[in-house]
C-alpha cells in the first residue's frame, strides 16, 4: 500500500471539505444543497468523514488496479488514464452506494438536486489526478536530484 498517495487524498478530502463547507454557508447554487450536512457537525468532524471515505475509496481503486497490473500505482501516460478512469467509476458507485445505503442522511437535499454517481466520482478523481501529479513532481525531483549530487 502507498501510504503517502493515501496520506495525500486524504489531506485534499480534509481541506476540500473544509472549502465546501464554507462555500455552503454562501449563494453559491447547488452548493449550498450540502448545508444541511454540515450544520449538524463541526468543520473537523465532517471533514473527517470525507477523508476516511476518500481513503477507503482510494484504497479499492488501488487494490484493484494492483489485481490488474501487479502495482498499486500508474508508472506510465496509458496506466494513468485508466487509473482515473477506474477512480471515475469506482467514485461514481461509492457515490451511489452512500445515498442508496443513506450514510449521510443529511445529504438528502443535495442527493434529491443533482443526483448521485457524477460528482462523487469527479470528487475522487480531482483527489487522484492531484495526487498523482504531486507524486509524479516528487519522483521527478528526487530523480533529478539524486544525479546532481
Amino acid at each position: 500500500m502507498n501510504i503517502p498517495f493515501l496520506v495525500l487524498n486524504g489531506t485534499i478530502a480534509f481541506f476540500s471539505d473544509i472549502f465546501l463547507n464554507i462555500l455552503s454557508h454562501y449563494n453559491t447554487g447547488n452548493i449550498k444543497t450540502l448545508l444541511p450536512y454540515f450544520k449538524d457537525k463541526s468543520v473537523f468532524k465532517a471533514a473527517l468523514y470525507a477523508t476516511i471515505t476518500v481513503i477507503i475509496i482510494v484504497i479499492i481503486i488501488m487494490n484493484l488496479f494492483k489485481i490488474v497490473y501487479g502495482k498499486t500505482l500508474p508508472e506510465n501516460n496509458i496506466e494513468t488514464i485508466k487509473y482515473l478512469i477506474l477512480t471515475f467509476i469506482i467514485g461514481y458507485i461509492a457515490d451511489v452506494l452512500i445515498y442508496k445505503l443513506d450514510i449521510f442522511p443529511k445529504l438528502d437535499l443535495y442527493y434529491k438536486t443533482l443526483g448521485s454517481g457524477l460528482w462523487g466520482g469527479l470528487a475522487i478523481c480531482f483527489s487522484v489526478g492531484i495526487s498523482l501529479f504531486i507524486i509524479h513532481l516528487y519522483n521527478e525531483y528526487y530523480r533529478k536530484s539524486k544525479y546532481l549530487h
